[in-house]
């Protein structure tokens, strides 16, 4: 009986690193939105579920569940959201996770209260779901923390604390670097391997924990295949970074494992690492070992470990397999060469075509689909070349 260790809604990643470039023809990034108190700190409980950060927001007396993106430059909403009190603002140009452009609509949100503050005059892009997920009704970007609010993102506590007062965390220290903005959204520089750096997007709309451009990592290793403290374990060809318009290319995919990455003075060692056709990023799965926080005046964020020691170990496992949509239809954009799906006879560009012998008609059902832990499951795929095969799948705890 074979064993597929991934399912959809670990596969799919929501890399949202949207940014705003202004033009003289198109609305203008704006901060000038205005919050209701000053002088204030709020504690935010907020939901850390499947790897990201979720915010309780309430908008004309109503509860919705925001994913919180330091990688989007702005909030957004999206157009089957159903939100009275929308100002059209206009439109702008969007970059997407994976670089590619688009003008997107503008709109000024309603007042929305996060905690004790109300945001008025927010603006945000109005886009449609890359991935139809009922469960997400918008996005609160990085603007909240560039307009000047000090924040801290502690899921192991399970809270977020903005607050407008200059100096609210400086006693509290953590392992600092700073950071620069590039459409609007928070760039650090990570030391990978050896004596290379690069800047990196900080980016909590992601689920990864680190990700690293194909191009860049073949220019740093320059023709070869190692450098100290990185080894290259493998690589395939497919895809699996979604931004708004779509998959990224099909391409080279490089699995990694690094010795000791470091952020600042602090160590995270024995990282496994995937390379995308996209930026580099680090996700929100460095939150799983410590605090963040951010000091938006004087452009530092700082990293504070649970375990209160200089470094941590993160041995997290590649990942083996990865849906993405194409034509609406769900089909398989990467397996890695060796794994347990790649031993069961899946291949990149795999359509699935039924599970149990019920149609399979989008990739929103495959998403949304009923798996049982433990239960076996029969997939009907056809291959890039038009040939059909079974495989079987059992739901991993």
């Amino acid at each position: 009986m074979h064993r597929l260790i991934a399912i959809a809604t670990v596969c799919v990643c929501w890399m949202l690193a949207l940014g705003q470039r202004p033009t003289d023809k198109l609305a203008r990034y704006s901060l000038d939105f205005t919050l209701s108190q000053s002088d204030f700190v709020d504690s935010i409980s907020i939901e850390w579920s499947h790897g990201q950060v979720f915010l309780p927001v309430e908008i004309n007396g109503k509860r919705y569940r925001f994913l919180f993106d330091t990688g989007a430059g702005q909030s957004l909403i999206f157009a089957d959201t159903p939100l009275t009190g929308c100002t059209p603002a206009g439109q702008i140009i969007s970059v997407d996770a994976i670089g590619r452009r688009d003008t997107v609509q503008m709109t000024i949100m309603p007042p929305f209260t996060l905690g004790n503050t109300t945001f008025t005059g927010c603006k945000a892009t109005v886009q449609r779901r890359a991935v139809r997920r009922s469960n997400i009704d918008g996005i609160i970007g990085f603007d909240i923390i560039a307009k000047g609010l000090q924040a801290k993102i502690d899921v192991n506590a399970g809270y977020l604390i903005l607050s407008d007062r200059r100096h609210f965390f400086d006693a509290e220290g953590g392992y600092e670097t700073r950071y620069k903005l590039n459409y609007h959204v928070p760039y650090i520089i990570i030391n990978p391997f050896a004596r290379y750096k690069e800047p990196t997007l900080f980016d909590t709309g992601s689920r990864q924990f680190y990700v690293i451009n194909a191009h860049q990592l073949d220019g740093a290793l320059g023709g070869g295949s190692r450098l100290p403290g990185l080894r290259v374990d493998s690589r395939t060809i497919g895809r699996y970074a979604i931004g708004h318009s779509g998959a990224e290319p099909e391409g080279v995919v490089s699995f990694l494992t690094l010795d000791a990455m470091k952020w600042g003075d602090f160590i995270f060692s024995d990282v496994s690492v995937m390379t995308s056709q996209g930026g580099s990023h680090l996700g929100a799965a460095v939150l799983k070992y410590g605090a963040v926080v951010f000091n938006p005046l004087r452009r530092k964020v700082f990293f504070q470990p649970y375990n209160n020691v200089a470094f941590c170990n993160v041995s997290n496992q590649p990942l083996d397999i990865a849906f993405i949509a194409e034509n609406g239809r769900p089909i398989v954009g990467l397996v890695r060469e060796g794994s347990i799906p790649f031993q069961a006879g899946l291949r990149s560009g795999d359509t699935i075509l039924s599970i149990d012998n019920r149609p399979v008609t989008s990739f929103h059902q495959f998403m949304v689909w009923p798996f049982l832990k433990g239960r076996t499951y029969q997939f009907t795929v056809r291959s890039r070349e038009g040939q059909l095969h079974h495989v079987d799948w059992v739901r991993l705890p």
